[in-house]
């Protein structure tokens, strides 16, 4: 019956799904780019490629409850979930960018490290991202605003989807650069807008 009184703040859900589509363009990038990159530099065949691409699933069934409990635990001026975002996607911009560097001097070994580095840093802030609606939404309404969380993710995703064509082609030896790039900078800018407009300890 609160749900009666009190309405969604659809403008406070939107900034709080920034880190949300963050995420999603990265795995939309991952899912799509490395694949290529496995084929094309170091042509690896599908099935030892598959088994590469789970990799992600593997590390995050034991590390996002590893941090979504940390988190939950956790007690600062920044608030519970924020630290996790900040740290998190720092490291995966840092992470990320090092992997175009290993697809041009063709070291697969340094773009197994720096590919699991980045894999490791997404999973810090991951579960944090997602549980920081809840927190800050009252509990009547979180259904209105997961759906708005998963609209952000659908456009973080599709900024990926729509960037790859143009960036990359499914052939041949090229820089993965641009792509890289543009998706780091999409989650600077998006965890920018989570760290000064989403007051998490206020909330």
């Amino acid at each position: 019956w609160v749900g009666c009184f009190v309405k969604l703040n659809y403008s406070r859900t939107i900034r709080v799904g920034f880190a949300f589509l963050s995420i999603s363009a990265f795995w939309q990038m991952y899912d799509n780019v490395v694949p290529l990159i496995l084929k094309n530099t170091f042509e690896i065949g599908d099935t030892l490629a598959g088994s590469i691409m789970a990799m992600d699933n593997v590390l995050a069934l034991f590390m996002l409850p590893i941090f979504g409990a940390i988190s939950d635990r956790l007690t600062s001026k920044y608030g519970r979930r924020v630290p996790f975002i900040v740290v998190g996607s720092i490291l995966t911009i840092l992470f990320m960018l090092v992997v175009p560097a290993t697809v041009e001097k063709r070291s697969l070994w340094l773009f197994f490290v720096s590919l699991g580095f980045t894999l490791l840093s997404i999973s810090i802030y991951r579960s944090p991202a997602v549980a920081l609606m809840p927190d800050v939404t009252p509990a009547p309404l979180r259904s209105k605003a997961n759906a708005i969380i998963n609209l952000m993710g659908a456009l973080g995703a599709v900024f990926t989807l729509v960037l790859t064509p143009l960036l990359i082609t499914k052939a041949g030896h090229q820089s993965y650069y641009p792509l890289f790039i543009a998706v780091a900078l999409l989650i600077l800018v998006s965890v920018l807008v989570v760290i000064f407009t989403v007051p998490e300890n206020k909330l």
